[in-house]
């Protein structure tokens, strides 16, 4: 019955976009400030993560919201946004940096260093280079100008098919490879084998193999590598106006590469102002509470995410993008999108009996605790800005 009620997943997962953003408009893109008071410019590199629709993640060091209840055992939350709602990283400490978005409201956040690049940040300017993070003072995100020239890695593109629905966006392959000039291995016969995203039109998963094709017509049995087999760590999709997905082996069936001009891509200019949760929520004896939300004793703006799995696939959603969150029972919870897609999530506590209530604020300042066992439905408005 689950797989059935995910099947409106294809609703909002697919669809093919107007032409939109040039190649430099998509990469992030900013100033990185040392202590030497030299300032470089350039497209960043953080840890795999390259274009604005990517997640920064960080640890909230402390909640100011346990305080309001004393009933709930404060528990460590972690930060995450996509890059494009950043605005400045300063660093204040060894494992501590205050996060400003979009808005000018800071952040302070720690466990923050991106894998892959904890000992220095890699920016490329006329040519790449590594900035130790000891010298950097702090990092000034931006649109990359007009006189920019375009970005060494071009996003891999296209639509990746599950049981459950498919799913448009900027693709990361086995959790590594996200550009186009990034190779797939894997082995024929008893040669290894490594093909250019740019040449590969299509893959499809045989369990332990997979069939390759490519832009000129030619085709591939490929096995014995991590890239095309059940060691495969998981395909990410990031879909501009609904969030990320990874998909676990077990539920991939086929990727198809799709034209660079074909998906909905965000520029920096794109991201909407942040806002606070606004919302209604419905007690399931009937009573209604309207005000600012503080969701899960944790997020209170609408570009922080909302996380939940379904068997092989994890989701991680903007709360800007959802309309309705209706717990269904102890283990799962429904969701209504922004545009009128519907999931049926569990297993990450934002959306099980794990989730430590749900905050009201009303006109006044004055604050309402709800337990998650007695909400019946959110209910979030629409926002009318950007293109996000």
């Amino acid at each position: 019955m689950l797989k059935k009620l995910l099947i409106a997943c294809v609703v909002f997962c697919t669809g093919v976009a107007e032409t939109r953003a040039q190649a430099k408009d998509y990469r992030i893109h900013g100033e990185i400030h040392t202590v030497m008071n030299t300032t470089v410019s350039g497209y960043i590199y953080w840890g795999r993560n390259l274009y604005w629709t990517d997640i920064f993640s960080a640890s909230k060091p402390e909640n100011p919201y346990t305080h309001y209840v004393n009933e709930v055992v404060p528990v460590a939350h972690q930060f995450a946004c996509r890059f494009g709602n950043i605005k400045r990283i300063r660093v204040i400490g060894d494992n501590r940096i205050e996060l400003e978005i979009r808005d000018g409201h800071i952040i302070e956040l720690e466990d923050w260093l991106p894998s892959g690049n904890r000992g220095s940040l890699r920016i490329e300017a006329d040519k790449e280079t590594a900035i130790a993070w000891d010298l950097i003072s702090e990092i000034v995100f931006s649109a990359a100008p007009d006189t920019a020239r375009e970005p060494a890695d071009t996003p891999i593109t296209g639509t990746v098919e599950t049981p459950h629905g498919r799913y448009t966006g900027i693709v990361q392959w086995d959790r590594d490879e996200n550009s186009l000039s990034h190779v797939l291995d894997g082995r024929s016969g008893t040669s290894g084998i490594t093909i250019a995203f740019k040449n590969i039109r299509s893959i499809a998963s045989s369990g332990n193999s997979c069939q390759v094709v490519l832009n000129s017509g030619r085709e591939f049995v490929l096995w014995g590598e991590n890239d095309v087999d059940e060691r495969n760590r998981g395909i990410v999709v990031n879909m501009p106006s609904v969030g990320q997905v990874v998909v676990g082996w077990a539920d991939f069936k086929t990727f198809k590469s799709i034209p660079l001009n074909q998906v909905n891509l965000l520029k920096y200019s794109d991201f909407m102002s942040p806002r606070r949760i606004r919302g209604t929520v419905e007690l399931k004896r009937g009573e209604v509470l309207e005000g600012v939300l503080a969701y899960d004793l944790d997020e209170a703006m609408d570009f922080e995410l909302l996380d939940g799995r379904n068997g092989n696939v994890a989701y991680r959603i903007p709360f800007r993008n959802i309309r309705v969150i209706e717990p269904k029972n102890h283990k799962y919870t429904w969701l209504q999108l922004g545009n009128g897609g519907e999931l049926v999530l569990g297993e990450e506590r934002d959306v099980t009996f794990d989730n430590d209530g749900i905050l009201v604020f009303d006109a006044k300042g004055a604050a309402r605790y709800v337990r998650w066992r007695d909400v019946k439905r959110v209910s979030l408005p629409a926002k009318e800005e950007g293109n996000e």
